[in-house]
């Protein structure tokens, strides 16, 4: 067996606690945390209590970049704080494999510059995309596979507003929808906005494959809600996110939920944020080729940046 990859996590916020420090205490066997990062106080006393071997810092400009084989940037996005874009420069110059929380950033431009600065080094550079690993949609994937979508309506509401949601929020619908239908030849429709906060959207769109979409987005909504559904050659997929889908094949209907494969599955493999970690680990050794690239993901950021732009 290969040692385990050294892994620096850069923000140890809610995410980091929630989400990736549960899946990194889980898997020490593949991967150890030698390096965490934050500029709180008290988020550094926890982390130090938790992981008593691992180098502490208050700024990633401090890391030593050769005590690490990859680095994760969980670092927050909101009004005023772009708190992804110089760890991530830092990290490509420095030639580390870095997955970054989404999205690269709430400015398409830094987004760009991030990805640009990836392909100069050479670095792995990947954008969280969980959905695309997610079970309910990995089934409806899986369901289409070989036939064609006609038809794909996604909705990503909730309540309270977000800086910037359809790019901080939104993102991953929008980029299930790619993955699932393609490139968006034609995009119409209306977001509106306060300031920098999104407050809903509804958008039309056509995809280079001839598949019609709909994305809808509200803020202002009594609950909070991921749904998606999808049309084609006598086949629909309706998926509920994160906890089942519904598969029909010519009236066939069989609903499928992860816990049946394994009794109340965490959150965060219900939502693919697990498979995403594994997969971007044996990225790094070399055992597989990223399923999304950098590129690709900045592809969704331009979508959900021309919607913001209606």
């Amino acid at each position: 067996m290969s040692d385990p990859i050294r892994v620096a996590v850069i923000g140890c916020g809610g995410i980091a606690r929630d989400i990736y420090l549960p899946l990194l205490d889980s898997s020490s066997d593949e991967a150890i945390i030698s390096a965490c990062v934050d500029a709180s106080a008290e988020a550094r006393q926890a982390v130090c209590a938790r992981y008593p071997n691992a180098n502490v810092l208050a700024d990633a400009a401090d890391l030593d970049t050769e005590a690490c084989d990859c680095a994760l940037v969980l670092t927050p996005v909101r009004e005023g704080l772009d708190a992804h874009y110089d760890p991530v420069l830092a990290l490509m110059e420095a030639g580390v494999p870095t997955l970054c929380e989404k999205p690269l950033s709430a400015d398409l431009a830094r987004a760009e510059e991030m990805v640009e600065a990836s392909e100069r080094s050479g670095a792995l550079l990947m954008m969280s995309v969980n959905r695309r690993f997610a079970p309910v949609y990995r089934r409806a994937f899986e369901h289409f596979e070989g036939h064609e979508i006609a038809v794909c309506i996604a909705e990503k509401s909730g309540t309270g507003g977000i800086f910037r949601e359809i790019v901080t929020n939104s993102l991953h619908t929008l980029d299930a929808m790619r993955w699932l239908c393609g490139e968006v030849a034609d995009l119409s429709g209306r977001c509106v906005s306060e300031s920098e906060t999104d407050l809903r959207a509804s958008v039309s769109m056509t995809f280079k494959t001839g598949a019609l979409g709909s994305f809808v987005m509200s803020r202002q909504a009594g609950r909070w809600i991921e749904r998606m559904v999808l049309h084609g050659d006598d086949r629909s997929a309706i998926v509920d996110a994160p906890r089942e889908v519904e598969l029909v094949t010519a009236g066939d209907r069989v609903r499928w939920s992860p816990d049946q494969c394994c009794w109340q599955l965490c959150e965060a493999e219900r939502w693919g944020f697990g498979a995403q970690l594994r997969h971007f680990f044996a990225s790094v050794r070399g055992e597989e080729q990223p399923h999304v690239t950098a590129l690709d993901a900045l592809q969704s950021q331009r979508l959900a940046d021309a919607i913001r732009q209606l």
